[in-house]
């Protein structure tokens, strides 16, 4: 007998933000948005319990798949970054942007439009709101940038405050051939634990600060918790990478996916 938990869906004002979202003709196609994926809300506790608030960018196919953020290659790398601060259950996954980018030149100059930067200060607004958040840490420059946005305005300056703030790369910044090397990835998250592990006041599970190696290790790659996903996802699914993949498809969106079971 199989006994995996799984997420029960959002509560509150969380489950009203999945129910009334901007559609498609907010984020146009033609601006760069993969619309016809649909909206990717959040991974992690959508109901008031979070300590540890993650902002990532945006959701690619494998996050189309599982309909939850952060749940791929820069998902398990992320998820072995928030353990290492000790939060292992208590943490909201959210994303600058609710669809897909297949381009970012197009997309990324929309961060601010009034609609979308609404809709997302109210999710921020929603996981600040019980006043559990102790911890906000914001992955590529989008997501800062949309964090900075939130807090210089009055709501967000005021439910912000006194919230430890950190600033990392993207997860997956260190991409061959790019500028950035998976040392200087590493480094720079390394920094990030440096500062925020020693004031983490509220973890799930106390441990010891244990820096990032060269490269990373098993262990720091962990699987997506099943309680993260809805009821029925296969354990590959959340223990594997790169299982979904876009596939050529006509015009410029390469709006098919693929899915291979390893």
């Amino acid at each position: 007998m199989t006994t995996d938990p799984f997420d029960t869906g959002p509560t509150g004002t969380f489950r009203a933000l999945c129910r009334d979202y901007p559609d498609g003709t907010v984020f146009r196609g033609a601006d760069g948005f993969r619309s016809l994926w649909g909206p990717v809300f959040y991974r992690g506790r959508a109901n008031g319990t979070a300590r540890l608030l993650v902002i990532g960018q945006d959701p690619a196919q494998t996050e189309a798949v599982t309909r939850r953020c952060l749940s791929g290659q820069a998902g398990r790398r992320v998820q072995g970054f928030v353990e290492k601060l000790g939060y292992t259950r208590r943490y909201l996954m959210v994303n600058a942007f609710l669809y897909g980018i297949y381009n970012q030149s197009m997309a990324l100059p929309h961060l601010l439009d009034p609609a979308i930067q609404a809709y997302r200060d109210a999710w921020l607004l929603a996981a600040l709101a019980p006043g559990k958040v102790e911890t906000v840490v914001t992955f590529g420059t989008p997501a800062f940038n949309a964090w900075t946005a939130f807090t210089a305005t009055p709501a967000g300056a005021a439910a912000s405050a006194g919230v430890l703030f950190h600033k990392a790369l993207h997860p997956t910044a260190d991409k061959p051939g790019g500028p950035i090397t998976r040392q200087d990835l590493l480094d720079n998250w390394n920094v990030a634990l440096q500062f925020l592990h020693p004031q983490v006041q509220k973890p799930d599970v106390k441990k010891p600060l244990v820096p990032y190696g060269s490269d990373f290790t098993p262990a720091e790659l962990p699987e997506i918790p099943a309680r993260d996903l809805s009821f029925g996802f296969p354990a590959w699914m959340r223990s594997t990478d790169f299982w979904a993949s876009m596939s050529p498809t006509p015009g410029t969106e390469r709006a098919n996916i693929s899915v291979e079971v390893p």
